[in-house]
């Protein structure tokens, strides 16, 4: 209930959308970027669904999509910095 007041988007909200924010904090946090692909592999989704999912949390406002400056072909997904900051708060009420 609480991760899903934290995200507010109850109408996507489901564990591979779950893993795909947490493999997104968790990154971030290290300062490495994550691919579109590589964060559909973590979602253990198939790649299609996983590319809808994507898209999903991007229109619902909670990632952005970032075209790699080296690799036209490829994107990265980043946390948006509310969501970012949100994330934060949530894991460090958990240590409290």
């Amino acid at each position: 209930m609480l991760r899903r007041q934290l995200v507010g988007a109850d109408d996507l909200f489901g564990e591979p959308a779950w893993d795909m924010l947490i493999d997104l904090f968790i990154h971030e946090a290290e300062a490495r970027p994550v691919s579109t692909s590589s964060l559909g592999i973590a979602s253990g989704l198939g790649m299609s669904s996983a590319l809808r999912l994507v898209q999903r949390l991007c229109d619902a406002g909670l990632v952005t999509r970032e075209a790699d400056r080296q690799d036209g072909r490829r994107n990265f997904i980043r946390l948006t910095p509310d969501l970012a900051h949100r994330l934060t708060a949530y894991f460090a009420a958990g240590d409290e």
